[in-house]
């Protein structure tokens, strides 16, 4: 199995101009290709929400807000796995550190990790923090036109 800090993103993934009427259908959305390609079993995007409910992910990062959405429970895990979501329009996360009634950011890219061993969460967040802090990749991300192209740019950068 691969470890969840050196896990690619695939294009099959990406998402790009999603149109989504607020975060919880941002999640919604962010996860399907995680159920669809049967990475993750139904359910997978409530559990998701719950957990952002209790512990946002919204991240205030330059040139556009972020959000590392994730479950902490693993049963509904098949296969670890990351997905992206670039919104057509953002929407507004509450902030990192906080509940689902704290600080808004204004989100455009969804990274939803889907793991089995939590243990190695904390690794994969840091390496993705790290990729995602640089403002010329987000630039990049927000300006590619393929599935392809964005997961090529996250994943060069995240190999760095």
């Amino acid at each position: 199995m691969e470890k969840a800090s050196s896990m690619m993103l695939h294009s099959s993934c990406v998402q790009l101009d999603v149109e989504a009427q607020d975060w919880q259908d941002a999640i919604r959305k962010a996860c399907r290709p995680l159920m669809g390609k049967g990475f993750v079993t139904e359910g997978y995007d409530e559990d998701v929400i719950a957990r952002e409910l209790q512990w946002a992910t919204g991240l205030p990062t330059e040139p556009v807000g972020v959000a590392i959405p994730h479950s902490l429970t693993p049963q509904h895990v098949i296969t670890a796995q990351i997905a992206a979501c670039r919104l057509s329009q953002p929407v507004k996360f509450a902030q990192s550190g906080g509940t689902a009634d704290d600080g808004k950011v204004d989100v455009s890219i969804i990274f939803v990790l889907a793991l089995k061993d939590l243990k190695e969460q904390l690794s994969l967040l840091q390496k993705l923090m790290t990729t995602i802090s640089n403002e010329e990749t987000l630039a990049s991300l927000m300006g590619t036109s393929t599935p392809l192209e964005f997961s090529n740019i996250f994943n060069g950068a995240s190999a760095e």
